[in-house]
């Protein structure tokens, strides 16, 4: 949506003035303010969405992070049977992926 952005500046510097002088009484003030308040409404919905953008990016960054997290594998080591080679080995190693299961158990 277009907007003008000397309107919009001119609402955001009456509405910061009036913090400190009591403008809003004044007829001039209030007229300019009514003048200014579509282009200030557009300007402010800018802003906002800007900000949600930024908030949805971030989101998808955290997804991505817990997804990777999700899905790295997990390796678990069992104890010697009692057989020469798996007692040199240490035992034999189990892989698990979250894709296979949703326990995130070992499997045989």
């Amino acid at each position: 949506m277009e907007y003008n952005r000397l309107n919009a500046l001119v609402y955001e510097a009456i509405i910061f003035t009036c913090r400190f002088y009591p403008l809003r009484r004044n007829p001039w003030i209030r007229k300019i303010l009514d003048y200014c308040l579509d282009d200030w409404s557009a300007f402010r919905a800018e802003v906002a969405m800007q900000e949600v953008d930024k908030q949805i990016i971030e989101i998808h960054e955290a997804w991505t992070r817990e997804q990777k997290e999700k899905e790295k594998p997990i390796y678990s080591e069992e104890a010697p049977d009692g057989s020469e080679a798996q007692k040199l080995l240490g035992g034999s190693m189990r892989l698990t992926s979250p894709w296979t299961s949703d326990r995130h158990e070992p499997s045989s």
